[in-house]
């Protein structure tokens, strides 16, 4: 790389005209794309395919790849600028490269703005996995039939109204731990070096406690 270099010319213009054409042209942001097996590549690959790894599956899967096919749609008010160019082979319907002010001109601003979709049909709700649950029923002294988030939406514009979360349910318990021995701890506290379990008896009786220096040894 210290002897890199930019060739300014004729086939750079020819290149950047071109980079400029496919990026703006097609939507890339909403790409499909489906990997077929190694097979569909060239057999002395097919190894070297098979046997890629990688942590990721969607990468694996990409490199163990034989072909792809690749589904992109064109931007709006570009349509005759790809027929011309799948037809020819040259950009900006066989033109210069459009300048500021020209129709086909696209700003950096506009080539960054999301675009906004028109909303097809009512929505609906989905699901998702989260790695925060509760394990045990009234476990953490909440009682819920219902999980958060929940929506301020009006559930008429759902295709399933009764799905649609408008308010919280959850509801305080008196679930305690319990220790055995009818003995239930209300409290965690620090004290005196220790880290206590306690109940609200009187006068108050500690049920477990760990030296704060072992925690930490443990954590370290």
């Amino acid at each position: 790389m210290k002897e890199f270099s930019v060739l300014l010319g004729e086939n750079l213009d020819q290149y950047t005209a071109l980079a400029k054409f496919l990026e703006q042209a097609f939507e890339w942001t909403i790409m499909d794309y489906t990997f077929y097996p190694y097979y569909w590549a060239d057999r002395d690959e097919w190894q070297t395919m098979y046997l890629s790894e990688s942590t990721d599956p969607l990468f694996r899967s990409f490199l163990q790849a034989g072909m792809a096919r690749v589904v992109v749609t064109v931007n709006p008010g570009f349509e005759d600028a790809v027929q011309f160019f799948m037809a020819t082979g040259k950009v900006w319907n066989g033109g210069e490269v459009p300048v500021i002010g020209d129709p086909m001109y696209m700003s950096i601003v506009d080539e960054m703005r999301q675009p906004m979709g028109l909303k097809q049909g009512k929505a609906w709700i989905t699901t998702l996995p989260t790695s925060l649950n509760i394990l045990q029923k009234d476990g953490a002294g909440l009682e819920t039939l219902t999980a958060l988030p929940f929506s301020e939406e009006d559930p008429k514009e759902f295709e399933v109204p009764a799905d649609v979360v408008t308010e919280s349910d959850f509801a305080f318990s008196s679930a305690q731990l319990n220790s055995g021995d009818d003995k239930f701890i209300d409290h965690i506290e620090l004290n005196g070096g220790f880290l206590q379990l306690t109940n609200d008896d009187n006068p108050k009786e500690v049920i477990a406690q760990l030296p704060l220096a072992e925690l930490k040894k443990a954590l370290q």
